[in-house]
């Protein structure tokens, strides 16, 4: 799954916190995506899904990661609406946004070309 990183929003947060902060908070939500996808895949209830869910959709939409952001306010509504079938049926693509998502701002943070094309 191919999902970009909304340069806007990037070069909005490195105009408020500066470049070099911007590369330390890119690897913070990384890591963050990390611990997210390990409780993901330690098969969570349905609720912990919820919750992690309403972690993820502000944080993404934060930093840019806009189709994360979709995914996880749909799921978080999903589960709000008792919708477990959905949410089961789905947790595997949530899972992978999660992952792809967290390996792409990795790079990212890891590549000051990527990070200068990027702001």
């Amino acid at each position: 799954m191919v999902t970009n990183i909304n340069a806007e929003t990037l070069k909005r947060l490195a105009d408020e916190v500066g470049d070099e902060t911007v590369v330390i908070l890119l690897n913070v939500f990384s890591d963050e995506l990390d611990q997210y996808l390990q409780k993901l895949s330690d098969q969570p209830s349905v609720t912990q899904i919820g919750d992690i869910s309403h972690a993820i959709k502000s944080s993404a939409a934060s930093f840019g990661a806009d189709d994360l952001a979709l995914m996880a306010q749909e799921c978080e509504y999903r589960v709000r609406q008792g919708q477990e079938t959905w949410m089961i049926d789905h947790l595997p693509q949530f899972r992978q946004m999660v992952e792809g998502m967290s390996i792409e701002y990795k790079q990212l943070a890891g590549s000051n070309e990527l990070i200068n094309r990027m702001l």
